[in-house]
C-alpha cells in the first residue's frame, strides 16, 4: 500500500548573499527578506542605506551576521534577524537615581543615536553638533565638523557601539583626492556604487564589494581604502593586486627547484 508522507521543511531562502544573489542587495524595501536572509543593506555598513526597510515586519538589518545562518554566506553579508530588547524606562524613586538617570540618558542632546531615535537625525537639512549622532556622512555635520566611525561611546555610553557621531576633523596629509582615483569610495561624488558606474575600478580605488567590481585581475580587498588616501571611509574597500598564495603553485612542482613566477622574495638562495 503507498502512503504518502508529508514532511515539516524550512522555507529555502530565496536570499542567500553576494555568493549566489546577483549582486549583493537581495533584501530591498520593495522586497524585504525574512529572518536569515541577506544580503541587506543596513545602518552597520555606513553610508547611504536602507536603514531596516529591507527586512520584513519588525526585524532589523544586523551586520556581518550572515554567518550564523549558513556557512554559504559571504563573511560580510548582512541578515535580518529579530532586534535586541529595546532599552525599557525603570522606575525612578530616589533623586540620587534620577541624577544618574540623568548622566546615562541626558535630554541635552538633539540626536541619541539609534537606541533613542527612531528615524534618522542627522541629516544635511538638520546637521548635528559634535558629539551628536548617528551620523551617515560628513555632509550630516554641522560646518566644518565629519562624521566619525563606531565613536559615538565616547560622549556619552547611551549611545549604541556602532553609532557614528559627529567630531572635529583630524589634520591629515591628505584629505582629499588631487587627481588620482575616479572613485573615492562612500565619501565621494558617487558613493559606493562608483565601481559599478565607471564599468570596474583599477588598483587603489573603492568601495568595491566583489571582484567583478575590479578590472582585469584585480580582487576587491577588505576595509583597506585608508592605505591609498585618508578622504576614503574606513570601511571602503578597493581593488588590489592579489596576494600569491601557496594554493596557486601546482602540487606537481613540488619539491620546488626554483621560485613560482612572480615571487619577488626568494631567501637567501
Amino acid at each position: 500500500v503507498y502512503q504518502e508522507h508529508h514532511w515539516n521543511q524550512k522555507k529555502v531562502k530565496e536570499c542567500k548573499g553576494r555568493n549566489f544573489d546577483n549582486g549583493r542587495r537581495c533584501c530591498t524595501p520593495e522586497e524585504p527578506c525574512d529572518e536569515g536572509e541577506g544580503d541587506c543593506d543596513g545602518p552597520g555598513d555606513g553610508g547611504q542605506h536602507d536603514g531596516d526597510k529591507g527586512c520584513k515586519g519588525s526585524l532589523v538589518c544586523g551586520s556581518n551576521n550572515c554567518k550564523k545562518f549558513g556557512a554559504y554566506y559571504h563573511e560580510k553579508d548582512d541578515c535580518c534577524e529579530k532586534s535586541s530588547s529595546p532599552l525599557i524606562a525603570l522606575p525612578v524613586n530616589t533623586q540620587g537615581l534620577k541624577d544618574r538617570i540623568q548622566d546615562l540618558f541626558p535630554n541635552d542632546k538633539r540626536c541619541r543615536g539609534r537606541n533613542f531615535d527612531k528615524d534618522r537625525c542627522c541629516t544635511a537639512g538638520t546637521p548635528c553638533v559634535e558629539g551628536e549622532g548617528d551620523c551617515e556622512a560628513d555632509i550630516d555635520c554641522n560646518g566644518s565638523l565629519v562624521c566619525g566611525n563606531n565613536n559615538c561611546k565616547a560622549f556619552g555610553s547611551f549611545f549604541h557601539e556602532k553609532d557614528d557621531c559627529c567630531i572635529k576633523p583630524e589634520i591629515k596629509s591628505i584629505t582629499q583626492p588631487i587627481s588620482g582615483p575616479r572613485c573615492t569610495g562612500r565619501n565621494g561624488v558617487n558613493g559606493r556604487e562608483c565601481c559599478t558606474i565607471v564599468g570596474g575600478c583599477v588598483e587603489g580605488e573603492g568601495d568595491c564589494e566583489s571582484d567583478n567590481d575590479c578590472k582585469g585581475d584585480l580582487v576587491c580587498g577588505d576595509n583597506n581604502c585608508k592605505v591609498f588616501g585618508s578622504f576614503f571611509h574606513p570601511k571602503d574597500d578597493c581593488c588590489i593586486k592579489p596576494s600569491t598564495s601557496i594554493e596557486s603553485v601546482p602540487k606537481t612542482v613540488f619539491p620546488l627547484v626554483e621560485p613560482p613566477p612572480g615571487q619577488r622574495c626568494n631567501g637567501r638562495n
